[in-house]
């Protein structure tokens, strides 16, 4: 109902009911028409004053209603940047690529579930002079140039705790195998598991890679001793914090090749302690190697690789510290064994610029005895007969080192492994330094002689008959050899490196004294005499 009307009917009846007194006066009646028309007034005031709070009332609800529908707008506004924030996000995760990159001397590809890829490499040129001492005159000494290694490969990692590296070496025109291995590093447990072809835990030099090692060659004992890879698996167990790392191993007598010829067998054993102490990284380690030598086959030869002895014929010798040569200085020659034994000990120590290394070496061979018998199947190559020492003869070799880094520099060394690894340099030339310039110097000892294969006789192993060979002969069976190396090392990146080699050897005895100075009235055994090296190399290596 209206307003208007509501009032109107309000007042009506209030006007019938004040009017009942008819018969009253006039002047009340004016009275009362005055006080009606004043409360119509009021009452009108009132019901303008209704409509007005009715039409705000409408306006607020209509207000409310519109902010509901600006509000859901809004919310149905934000879904769908919420929405296309997913989408976008989707889509900008399947847009990323399928592998990482990363610069490691070469490009290393990664996924985030595990696997990698890395091609690995290296160039090792060598030049240099070997004098020729005394008498000796060979086409092998003297100035010479040599490709020393060419190795190209791969190794990455797979799922599961999966790794592999594979390499092969290009050098002298011909193709071998290096580092050839799978390895299983489990997540839930301390331990490495490797299967392939790789050093058999000889020691810490040997193990190291040719990239890092101080000098250009090796320690002679390891020349000599005949250390190398072999085919074979072993189990790595590491300590907290990688400050200890124990290793045995079991490995075929021979490189990973296509002999079926030859049943030998190494069993190998390395413990190392790497704590941090007195300032600076230390080093200590053990190593143990227990060889057993292939078989005899009916006077024939095996046709393995990197086998520590023909068959069961033992020869230790070693090169100058030079593989600029094939001449060996010390030579024990060949003899009858069935295998050897040999116990290593490693010490380093790196303070800053300044490291110290150690080693050393001691091998027993396990031989035959004069009087033994070996036919058919078991026959000696060579005519079935074999110089055999009196008992079983042992040799030793050691070297000390020192270096330092002219330019604050600090030489590489992997926790955990035990091993020497890449320097990094602090200011490479490609950085408007000078690179790392390293000097170092070392000493080495390796003694070949034994009494006990010095008096040997040759054994006929057909008739068991024994005789002696001539005393000059036997007198130059092994020999002494000590080396005073100097070298410098310039390192103009992490990846390139020019190195220096000089070294003086000194030889007592061995199977070139009789030859070098024949005029000697002294026994070969105690004949002495020195030989110069000089020698570079150009590495590259990523």
């Amino acid at each position: 109902m209206n307003t208007g009307l509501r009032i109107s009917a309000i007042a009506v009846a209030v006007s019938l009911g004040w009017a009942s007194p008819a018969l009253a006066g006039a002047k009340e009646d004016a009275a009362m028409r005055e006080e009606l028309a004043a409360m119509r007034a009021q009452m009108q005031a009132l019901a303008a004053r209704v409509d007005s709070l009715e039409g705000q009332l409408d306006s607020a609800k209509a207000r409310a209603e519109s902010a509901e529908a600006r509000a859901a707008a809004a919310l149905a506004q934000a879904e769908a940047a919420k929405t296309d924030a997913a989408s976008a996000a989707k889509a900008a995760k399947s847009a990323e690529p399928a592998f990482a990159v990363n610069w490691k001397g070469a490009p290393e590809l990664s996924t985030k579930d595990g696997w990698s890829f890395k091609p690995r490499g290296r160039l090792h040129l060598d030049a240099g002079t070997i004098s020729s001492p005394g008498a000796l005159t060979t086409p092998s000494l003297g100035g010479n140039l040599r490709v020393r290694r060419v190795r190209l490969g791969a190794e990455g990692t797979m799922p599961g705790g999966l790794g592999y590296k594979a390499e092969f070496d290009f050098a002298n025109s011909s193709v071998a195998l290096a580092d050839f291995l799978v390895s299983y590093s489990p997540a839930n447990a301390p331990i490495t598991v490797r299967f392939g072809n790789f050093e058999t835990m000889d020691g810490m030099e040997q193990i190291t890679s040719s990239n890092y090692i101080s000098f250009m060659e090796r320690a002679s004992f390891n020349d000599a001793f005949l250390n190398s890879r072999r085919l074979g698996a072993a189990v790595a167990y590491k300590g907290k914090n990688d400050d200890w790392r124990a290793e045995v191993g079991l490995f075929a007598a021979h490189s990973l090749d296509s002999s079926l010829d030859n049943n030998g067998w190494i069993g190998a054993a390395r413990l190392t302690y790497m704590p941090k102490a007195l300032g600076g990284q230390l080093h200590l380690g053990v190593n143990y190697q227990y060889r057993d030598f292939a078989s005899n086959i009916s006077g024939g030869t095996s046709t393995g690789t990197n086998m520590p002895s023909t068959n069961q014929l033992a020869r230790y010798r070693a090169r100058p510290n030079s593989q600029l040569t094939d001449v060996r200085f010390v030579d024990t020659g060949s003899f009858a064994a069935k295998g050897d034994s040999i116990l290593g000990v490693e010490a380093a120590g790196i303070f800053g610029p300044l490291h110290v290394a150690g080693e050393a070496q001691w091998l027993k061979a396990r031989g035959y005895k004069a009087g033994d018998l070996a036919t058919g199947t078991d026959a000696f190559s060579g005519g079935n007969s074999a110089v055999v020492p009196v008992t079983n003869p042992g040799f030793f070799g050691a070297y000390g080192e020192v270096g330092y880094f002219l330019t604050g520099d600090t030489r590489g060394y992997k926790r955990g492994d035990g091993t020497w690894t890449r320097t990094k340099v602090l200011k490479p030339i490609s950085k408007g330094g000078a690179g790392a310039i390293q000097i170092v110097g070392r000493y080495e000892y390796l003694d070949l002689s034994d009494e006990d294969l010095v008096s040997g006789p040759t054994n006929n192993f057909a008739t068991g008959a024994t005789s002696l060979a001539a005393l000059n002969a036997r007198l130059g069976r092994g020999g002494t050899q000590s080396s005073y190396l100097v070298g410098v090392n310039w390192y103009l990146n992490d990846y390139l490196r020019l190195m220096l080699n000089y070294g003086r050897i000194e030889v007592e005895g061995g199977p070139q004294a009789a030859i070098v100075d024949p005029a000697s009235t002294l026994p070969v055994n105690q004949r002495n005499y020195g030989v110069n090296v000089l020698q570079s190399r150009l590495q590259f290596d990523f």
